[in-house]
């Protein structure tokens, strides 16, 4: 009883304890300043040899919709807490902010949800780097108080809490400082050049220019413009998201349900397993032994070793079952999420992919946008 406890905690996931969006709000306050944010779509964590997909239970298409949809869930996340400025999801690192988050799924289930998270400020400074890990539970889904609440909800709140609580320790006037300066050397690196350089991994300012720097005013306007754009990519990841959303409630309740089974099964079917090999071990010790020959003591170990085996071998079963469960559920769903194609200002972008191809392009854009005669905001399609 003692091996199937130790076995069952150590295959535990814990639940993560952590502050509520009125704490959020309240820590948000302690804050000099909003800062932006650059959440760039999460690492879909797929494995490169495609014949593990279906042993890992991972569909590539659902996956890669996780790793906008769970951007695009920090994403909200980070605007609820009020700490922050301009929270975009973006396919790239190449955009210039504040704040740029990155991270990989390293599990998704229904049930337990990992993430590997790093995110660092325009100074280059690391601000959090870590493996956030939470399991939910079956009363999560019965409470109809938890209708429209993620059930990974203090996962994103968590990640909130510790940028808070970074961002608590820094200089933020110079974030946003070295932000302003990164953005313009980028347009113009022959007049900006000497305004940032590079210290121990680290940008630090040179000099900053004056507020009616003609060049340094053109770079701010731009740099609003790349703010609009940001703002109008965000409709189409929140309608992604969103259109998403009902389909992926259904799977990720389905999918817990098989993932929590599945875990016990297996939890049970090791402990059965070990615990068996032992009782037959020990009955095949007692019967070898001269004074103790064949006592009915190792004849019930010996048949409760076995029965045991054998209910290792049945619930190995029902692990499969409830693993071919996930998948079917993850392929049903997989054909409702293909890659969309949306509209924008007139030009149709395919969210798969090209996306970050709309983002490169438009890095070409806000060149031409500077070196223009007029920097007044107007309206540009990208063609």
């Amino acid at each position: 009883m003692l091996l199937v406890f130790l076995i069952g905690a150590c295959s535990s996931t814990p639940t993560i304890q952590t502050s509520t969006y009125e704490q959020l709000q309240s820590d948000a306050t302690q804050l000099s300043k909003k800062l932006n944010v650059n959440v760039i779509e999460l690492n879909d964590g797929l494995p490169k040899d495609v014949t593990n997909f279906n042993q890992d239970g991972i569909w590539p298409e659902l996956r890669r919709a996780e790793s906008r949809k769970f951007a695009v869930n920090i994403k909200n996340t980070l605007d609820k807490t009020d700490a922050f400025g301009n929270v975009s999801v973006t396919s790239s690192p190449n955009f210039y902010t504040d704040i740029t988050l990155k991270g990989k799924i390293i599990k998704s289930n229904g049930e337990d949800l990992h993430l590997d998270i790093t995110v660092t400020d325009s100074t280059g400074h690391q601000l959090v780097k870590k493996t956030y890990r939470h399991r939910t539970y079956e009363y999560f889904f019965e409470n109809i108080r938890n209708k429209d609440i993620d059930p990974f909800d203090p996962l994103y709140r968590s990640i909130a809490s510790d940028i808070i609580n970074a961002l608590k320790l820094k200089d933020l006037d110079v974030i946003e400082s070295i932000t302003n300066l990164r953005f313009a050397n980028n347009l113009n690196a022959s007049y900006f050049n000497d305004s940032i350089e590079m210290k121990n991994d680290r940008y630090v300012e040179k000099f900053i220019p004056a507020s009616n720097d003609p060049m340094f005013i053109r770079s701010q306007n731009v740099q609003l413009k790349d703010m609009m754009f940001r703002n109008e990519m965000q409709n189409h990841y929140i309608s992604f998201a969103e259109k998403m959303d009902d389909s992926y409630k259904v799977w990720q309740e389905a999918a817990f349900k098989a993932s929590k089974q599945k875990r016990e099964a297996e939890a049970a079917a090791a402990a059965q397993a070990v615990l068996g090999a032992l009782l037959v071990a020990a009955a095949a010790s007692s019967a070898s032994s001269s004074d103790y020959d064949y006592s009915t003591s190792s004849i019930v170990a010996a048949s409760v070793g076995a029965g045991l085996l054998v209910g290792a071998v049945v619930n190995s079963q029902e692990a499969k079952v409830h693993e071919n469960t996930i998948n079917e559920v993850s392929k049903s769903f997989d054909g409702e999420i293909a890659p969309k194609v949306v509209e924008m200002e007139g030009l149709q972008v395919k969210l798969e992919g090209s996306i970050d191809e709309q983002f490169t392009k438009w890095q070409n854009v806000l060149r031409t946008i500077y070196e223009s005669e007029s920097s007044q905001t107007k309206e540009f399609e990208i063609l």
